[in-house]
């Protein structure tokens, strides 16, 4: 046991228990022993791989549907925001693409991400561009409100800290994390909250007796602050998950929290906390409401591999036949990877919203509007 775990221990034994969102908290952006906050974790030779790890190609994908973004409004400067920006891998591609596009002089960017070591390689990685500003935390953008742009994110919705819920006895319980003879568990209560019932019977879940799931209420704070900073434009988020109908259902009796160590993937949140990465599904139905209510409208839910195979299919094209020979099987390896339905293709979801811009052509590529249940 780690001097961390024995903190967390003797906290959670001082206040008997605390929910799985204040666990996660903790154990994914503490100061000085979050997994977060302490480094960088993607890639092979961490946890897990994201998009990012593909190379440039997944940026140059999400620059040109930012251009179409821009290219809508009509606007002469264009505002990006990235949320979880890590070092700014991601960033630096977008911009090179923008750059390449000779739109890199009209472009605003702002990255957010909570981790001061991954901030601080951010800035050394994108020194060379102009106007861009990274930012600790979304309470420190609130000097930006009026923009108009996009906002877009790559796997952020899926960290933000949720609760847990289990259905007994025709009642909802909260899955409380407490601790017993020095060991953590999950123990059911009363919830903490009338919003956890509340979020499910808004998108029309029922739980099954026994039936174990997650509820992010961390959203509704994220989406007050976009729309107070997005006077006109987009939000564009890439994550997995599905509609509520589709993620809370008898194929998934203890829900879709996972852990994430070193390529192993498993559901041990209490084991080496600090070290090891918390997710779950997200519920695009509650990110689609919780917008609605803001002003941003839902305009487009897609895989991401059919979405860029449609929106993306011009620089599809360019990607296999610009490098050299050698180039070329890389290229390849990584427009799989994107794409196909086996890899990240079907696992990550593209969700595109709009804040006053009606009027404005739908974005291209595939829509399953429907499967989020918003009728």
């Amino acid at each position: 046991m780690n001097s961390f775990e024995a903190t967390l221990i003797e906290e959670i034994r001082r206040r008997e228990r605390v929910t799985f969102a204040e666990f996660m908290d903790w154990a994914l952006y503490h100061p000085r022993h979050g997994y977060y906050t302490t480094g960088l974790r993607t890639g092979r030779t961490g946890d897990f791989v994201t998009n990012v790890q593909t190379g440039p190609l997944f940026g140059t994908l999400l620059a040109h549907s930012f251009i179409s973004f821009w290219d809508a409004l009509g606007c002469g400067r264009f505002t990006l925001v990235e949320l979880g920006g890590a070092d700014g891998a991601l960033a630096e591609s977008v911009l090179t693409a923008l750059a390449v596009q000779g739109r890199g002089r009209s472009v605003r960017f702002h990255l957010v991400e909570s981790s001061p070591k991954a901030r601080e390689a951010a800035r050394r990685r994108l020194s060379r561009f102009s106007a861009v500003e990274i930012h600790g935390s979304l309470d420190e953008l609130e000097h930006t409100a009026g923009i108009e742009g996009c906002v877009y994110s790559n796997e952020f919705f899926d960290a933000l800290p949720f609760h847990r819920v289990v259905m007994k006895e025709n009642r909802l319980h909260e899955l409380f994390v407490v601790e017993r003879n020095g060991v953590l568990k999950e123990e059911p209560g009363t919830p903490s909250s009338p919003l956890l019932e509340r979020s499910l019977s808004e998108g029309g879940v029922v739980l099954l007796e026994g039936q174990e799931a997650e509820v992010c209420l961390a959203v509704d704070s994220v989406m007050d602050h976009l729309t107070r900073i997005l006077a006109r434009g987009f939000v564009f988020t890439v994550d997995y998950g599905a509609g509520a109908l589709d993620l809370y259902n008898e194929r998934r009796p203890q829900g879709t929290r996972r852990t994430f160590f070193k390529h192993t993937v498993d559901d041990r949140p209490f084991q080496d906390p600090g070290q090891r990465d918390i997710t779950a599904h997200v519920d695009f139905s509650r990110l689609a409401r919780a917008g609605l209510v803001r002003d941003l409208k839902p305009v487009l839910f897609a895989p991401q591999g059919r979405y860029f195979l449609q929106a993306g299919e011009s620089v599809l094209r360019q990607a296999v036949e610009k490098p050299s020979d050698a180039e070329r099987p890389a290229v390849v390896r990584a427009i799989k990877q994107l794409v196909h339905p086996a890899a990240f293709g079907e696992a990550f979801q593209i969700f595109i919203q709009s804040k006053n811009a009606e009027g404005l052509p739908p974005p291209p590529g595939p829509n399953r509007l429907a499967g989020l249940g918003l009728s």
